[in-house]
C-alpha cells in the first residue's frame, strides 16, 4: 500500500479532514440507527459550525435538511466525505468523492484486510491507489473516524464522550491530551476520561489505515496548537520509518508523545495481523526504537491517560523535587516505597520549614518528607492546609504528591489544593489510593491546569520518573550534533564488494573481519593455517599465548561446537589442541566446509562486550548491544536501537546497560573508555544501515574492552536471501 513508503502527512496536510469547513455524509437515511444520521447527530452535538451536505439519490429531504443524489450535484466540493454506505459499495463512492474534490473521505466500513482474505486485501488496496492517484486523503476503513474536540468536529458515528457541566457540554481546558488509537473501540474507551474531566484536543482512529495512519496523526497534533501531550496506542503500523519520523517531530515540538503497544507476544501479534491486516513487528524493536526518539513508552493501557494527562499538565523545565503528604503512615510508606522503585528523589524540607510544619502537627506527626499529618490533622481543614501551604513555599519543591485515602473530605480538598497550587504555580498530584476512591472532587481536579490525578502511587511516581527522563533525553538527544558519517564511502564501496564477493549464507570469520576492518573496527589479527603443523609455525611467529580456531562458513557457533581453543602457551598444545578441534568439528558438523585453522595472539582479559543485529520486519536493521561473551544470552542484559547512530547515542545505549557498571573499572578492574565504545557502535551501525540489503543477521561477539584498546576477537556476519 501506498501508505508504507511516503514521509509523514503534517498538520496542514490533515487539516482539511480533521478541521473540515465543508462535510457531505454519503448513504445517510432517515433511520436514527444509521451509521449516517448517528454521524449527523455527532456533528451536531459538539456544535458543529461548518456546511453540512446529505447525499443519498434515494431521498430528497432529510431531517429537514435537503439531500443531495451524488456528491458532484451538491455545487460545493467538499473538504471531508464521511461515507457510510456497505463495503461493496465503498469504492464507488470514494472514486465519485475524488471526482467531485473532496479533500478527504473517512471509511467506517469494514470487510477488508481486516478479513485476512486476499480478494478484501485487494479491494483495500485498490482505496489505497485512489488515494495516491488521486491526493484525497482517507481515514480508515474499519475505524471509528475522529473527534476534534479543539474546533468542534465529531467525525464519527459513534457516541462521542463529553463532560455536561450544569447541563451545558464543556470544552476542553488547555494543556490537553491529543489521543490516537488504532483501534477505535480501545480509542473511545480511554476517551471515556473526558466524562472524568479529563481534557482531550482529539480522538483520532486509524483502523486498516490504507492511507492516514498513526504516524500521519502523532505529527499532525505535534503542531496541533491545542494538543499539549499524545496519547497513542496501536498494534502495527505500515512504516516504522515513518512512525520514528512521527515521533521525532513530536519530540523536537517538546510534546510528550505516550505509548502503549499492543501485540507483544506471538498471539498479540497474530490477532494485530487479524484486526488490521498489517505485521505488529517485535515488541523489543519497537520499544527501542520509540525510545530513541523520546516517546514514553507505557506497558499497562491503565497508564495510558493518567500518563500523558500528567504530561500535558507538568512543566518538565520546572525547578524543584516532590514532596509528599498523606495523613496516613502506610501511604506515607507506599510514597517512599514508590518513589525510590522509580528513581525519584524526595528531598527533605528546609529546616525552618520543617520546623514550622512540626509545631502544628500532633506530637506522633513527622515533618520529614514524606510528611505524615496523621489522621488526627485530617480533620482540621485550617491545620491541614496551613501545612500545605508551609511545604509548597519550600523553593526546594515543584510538585506536591497527596494521598487520598479517604473520599469523604476530597471535594472541598481539591479546591483548596488548587488555590494554593496557583498561588506557588506548582502542581499537586492527587492520588486515590484505589480507584474504588476516586469520587467527588476528582473532575475539579482534573480539570484544574495545576493539579493531576492519579488512582495509583505507582502510576504517580512512574508517570513522574518518564516526563524528568524525557526531559532529560531531550537535553541530551537535541544538544548532540550527530556529526555526519564516520566512514568514508570509499571503504563502505570496499566492504559492500567484500559481501557481495561472499557465496555463503554465513561469512567466515576472516571474511567478517575484513568487512568489519573496512568500516575502521580493530580487529584480531590472524594467520590461516592449513595443518595442525602450520598452525603451530604460525603460533611461533606470532608468540605464545594464542588461540586456535576452525574457520567455517558451516559452524556459526564455535564454543559450543568445540571448535576453539585458547590460552594455548607453547608449540606442542597448540598441535594438540589444532587435532582436536578438526576432530570435534568433524563430529559436530560431519559435512562441514573447512576452509582451514585460524590462529591468533590471546587478547588479554578484559570486559567482554558485544554487537549484533537482527532484521525486524518493521523497522529493518536493530543494532544489540550487551555483555559478551556466554552472558548476553545468560542475562539478556542488552539495549537495541535502529540504525545508524551517532558515538554520542552510542554512548547513551550503554547507560541503558545494567552490567555497565563493568565499565567503569567494577571491583578494579580496567576502566573502559566508553567514547571510543560509543564509536564503535557508531561505526557498526552505519555499516548496517549501509548494507542493510545485503545483510540479515551480525555478531560481533566478544569484543575485548581494556581501556582505550577496543578489539574484536570473533565475527559473525549473515547474508540476506
Amino acid at each position: 500500500m501506498n501508505s508504507g513508503t511516503r514521509g509523514v502527512y503534517r498538520h496542514r496536510d490533515l487539516d482539511p479532514i480533521l478541521n473540515p469547513a465543508r462535510v457531505a455524509i454519503v448513504g445517510i437515511s432517515p433511520s436514527t440507527r444509521g451509521a449516517g444520521a448517528r454521524a449527523l447527530g455527532q456533528l451536531r452535538l459538539l456544535g458543529f459550525e461548518g456546511a453540512i451536505d446529505l447525499v443519498n439519490a434515494k431521498y430528497t429531504e432529510i431531517d429537514g435538511a435537503p439531500c443531495h443524489p451524488s456528491i458532484a450535484s451538491v455545487g460545493h466540493a467538499p473538504d471531508c466525505v464521511i461515507i457510510t454506505v456497505p463495503q461493496v459499495a465503498v469504492e464507488n463512492v470514494l472514486l465519485d468523492a475524488a471526482s467531485a474534490g473532496a479533500k478527504s473521505a473517512i471509511i467506517f466500513a469494514a470487510g477488508y484486510a481486516d478479513t485476512g482474505r486476499e480478494d478484501r486485501r485487494g479491494q483495500q488496496e485498490r482505496l489505497a491507489a485512489i488515494a495516491l492517484d488521486t491526493g484525497i486523503r482517507i481515514i480508515g476503513p474499519n475505524c471509528l473516524g475522529a473527534v476534534n474536540y479543539a474546533d468542534g468536529a465529531a467525525l464519527t458515528y459513534t457516541n462521542t464522550p463529553v463532560l455536561r457541566i450544569d447541563d451545558r457540554i464543556v470544552a476542553p481546558q488547555a494543556r490537553a491530551v491529543g489521543l490516537v488509537s488504532q483501534s477505535g473501540g480501545l480509542g473511545f474507551a480511554c476517551a471515556q476520561a473526558v466524562q472524568r474531566g479529563v481534557s482531550l484536543s482529539h480522538i483520532l482512529t486509524s483502523g486498516n489505515s490504507c492511507d492516514v495512519d498513526v504516524a500521519d496523526y502523532i505529527a499532525y497534533l505535534a503542531e496541533a496548537p491545542a494538543c499539549t501531550a499524545i496519547a497513542c496506542v496501536f498494534e502495527a503500523v505500515p512504516s516504522g520509518a515513518r512512525l520514528l519520523e512521527a515521533a521525532d517531530i513530536a519530540f523536537r515540538a517538546g510534546k510528550p508523545l505516550v505509548v502503549h503497544k499492543l501485540g507483544t507476544g506471538e498471539g498479540g501479534a497474530a490477532a494485530a495481523m487479524t484486526h488490521s491486516g498489517m505485521l505488529a513487528g517485535t515488541h523489543d524493536a519497537f520499544v527501542a526504537s520509540l525510545e530513541q526518539v523520546g516517546a514514553i513508552m507505557v506497558d499497562g493501557f491503565e497508564n495510558l491517560i493518567e500518563t500523558a494527562a500528567y504530561c500535558a499538565k507538568a512543566d518538565p523545565d520546572a525547578a524543584g523535587g516532590v514532596i509528599v503528604l498523606t495523613s496516613s503512615g502506610g501511604a506515607s510508606v507506599m510514597a517512599a516505597d514508590k518513589a525510590e522503585l522509580h528513581g525519584v528523589e524526595l528531598p527533605q524540607p528546609d529546616e525552618n520549614i520543617r520546623a514550622a510544619v512540626q509545631k502544628k502537627l500532633p506530637d506522633f506527626g513527622t515533618a520529614r518528607n514524606p510528611c505524615d499529618v496523621t489522621g488526627g490533622l485530617a480533620n482540621d481543614h485550617d491545620g491541614y492546609f496551613a501545612c500545605v501551604d508551609l511545604l509548597l513555599s519550600d523553593p526546594a519543591y515543584g510538585t506536591l504528591v497527596t494521598a487520598h485515602p479517604y473520599s469523604v473530605h476530597t471535594a472541598n480538598r481539591v479546591r483548596a489544593f488548587g488555590e494554593l497550587a496557583a498561588k506557588y504555580d506548582k502542581r499537586v498530584c492527587n492520588v486515590w489510593i484505589t480507584e474504588y476512591l476516586a469520587g467527588p472532587g476528582l473532575i475539579e481536579a482534573e480539570r484544574d491546569p495545576n493539579q493531576m490525578v492519579f488512582r495509583s502511587m505507582d502510576r504517580c511516581f512512574a508517570s513522574m520518573a518518564a516526563l524528568r527522563d524525557w526531559a532529560a533525553s531531550r537535553v541530551d538527544r537535541l544538544g548532540v550534533s550527530t556529526g555526519g558519517r564516520i566512514v568514508d564511502r570509499e571503504a563502505a564501496t570496499r566492504a559492500g564488494t567484500l559481501l557481495r564477493a561472499c557465496t555463503d549464507m554465513i561469512l567466515t570469520e576472516r571474511q567478517a573481519k575484513a568487512v568489519l576492518a573496512e568500516y575502521g573496527v580493530t580487529v584480531v589479527t590472524d594467520r590461516l593455517a592449513a595443518s595442525p603443523e602450520e598452525a603451530a609455525d604460525a603460533a611461533d611467529a606470532l608468540g605464545y599465548p594464542v588461540v586456535v580456531k576452525i574457520d567455517s562458513p558451516d559452524i556459526a557457533h564455535k564454543t559450543e561446537a568445540g571448535v576453539v581453543a585458547i590460552d594455548l602457551a607453547d608449540r606442542a598444545t597448540v598441535l594438540a589442541a589444532a587435532r582436536q578441534v578438526l576432530a570435534n568439528a568433524a563430529t559436530h558438523a560431519p559435512g562441514a566446509r573447512v576452509d582451514g585453522l585460524l590462529v591468533q595472539p590471546m587478547i588479554p582479559a578484559g570486559v567482554e562486550m558485544m554487537i549484533g543485529a537482527k532484521r525486524d520486519p518493521v523497522f529493518g536493521q536493530m543494532l544489540v548491544v550487551g555483555l559478551g561473551g556466554v552472558f548476553v544470552e545468560l542475562l539478556k542484559d542488552r539495549a537495541l536501537t535502529s540504525v545508524p547512530v551517532s558515538p554520542a547515542a552510542g554512548e547513551l545505549l550503554l547507560e541503558r546497560l545494567k552490567g555497565g557498571v563493568l565499565l567503569d573499572g567494577y571491583r578494579g578492574g580496567a576502566r573502559v573508555d566508553r567514547k571510543a565504545l560509543g564509536e564503535l557502535i557508531a561505526r557498526v551501525s552505519e555499516l548496517l544501515a549501509d548494507h542493510g540489503d545485503l545483510l540479515d543477521g551480525a555478531d560481533i561477539n566478544p569484543i575485548i574492552c581494556n581501556g582505550d584498546t577496543i578489539v574484536a576477537v570473533d565475527a559473525l556476519l549473515v547474508r540476506r536471501s
